[in-house]
């Protein structure tokens, strides 16, 4: 098993089929619970991924496995960013509305990483832009913190994602951008209607948490927060 997860994991075909018993191992798992089929979807082998599936009697099965912590070969494809896995998996029946142990599906890592032709592939199979995760954040509110431009227009624009989402922090995606000094984002997300007066449950407000050149630039974009501070800044 371990000279077969290796050579996954270098994606080098040739090694991997000059393992003796190799079909007996296409069924077993590492110690994370990961298949093999997770380690090829990571390191980018297209040709290995279809050596795998393609010996598979039950693809559909195969592409929805999971590991110790429910991540699906599915979801190593589109973290890692290989667009032509993920496109394999989806036509073998990966299911693009799994969660993994913290609740997060396919969608929530190609938002967080930016990557917008995964976003589109994933939404046009009926991914849910506006699924939550097990700490409330939605595919939304991941591209915002992680100062993603493309990917939050995307969502916003052609997924229909829903602005004003919140997180269990009740923090969404203008506040998590503006927290994080993203200040495009924020810019975006001001113009396409977002609340300037979006309070956290713990208290905190936009005002709190934006740099002042970030504060300005929203005022001048939505007019003057509603706040009772602001008129001492």
């Amino acid at each position: 098993m371990n000279k077969a997860v290796e050579a996954a994991r270098e994606g080098n075909l040739a090694l991997f089929q000059s393992i003796d018993g190799l079909e007996s191992l296409l069924s077993k798992v590492d110690e994370d619970g990961r298949s093999l089929l997770h380690t090829a979807c990571t390191s980018g082998s297209l040709e290995l991924v279809k050596f795998i599936v393609d010996r598979s009697g039950k693809k559909s099965s195969l592409a929805n496995t999971e590991d110790d912590e429910g991540w699906s070969p599915l979801m190593s494809a589109v973290s890692s960013g290989h667009e032509a896995i993920v496109e394999l998996l989806l036509s073998i029946g990966a299911d693009v509305e799994k969660t993994n142990s913290g609740g997060r599906a396919a969608l929530h890592y190609a938002a967080s990483k930016g990557n917008v032709p995964l976003l589109r592939m994933l939404m046009s199979r009926g991914a849910n832009v506006n699924a939550k995760d097990h700490t409330g954040s939605t595919p939304l509110l991941r591209a915002a913190s992680a100062g993603k431009v493309p990917a939050v227009k995307v969502l916003i624009e052609e997924g229909g994602a829903r602005i004003e989402e919140a997180d269990k922090l009740g923090q969404t995606a203008l506040f998590v951008s503006a927290e994080s000094s993203h200040n495009q984002v924020a810019l975006y997300l001001a113009s396409q209607g977002a609340n300037l007066n979006v309070e956290t449950k713990d208290g905190r407000s936009l005002e709190s948490v934006s740099n002042s050149e970030l504060l300005q630039s929203l005022i001048s974009c939505k007019g003057v927060m509603q706040s009772t501070d602001m008129d001492e800044k």
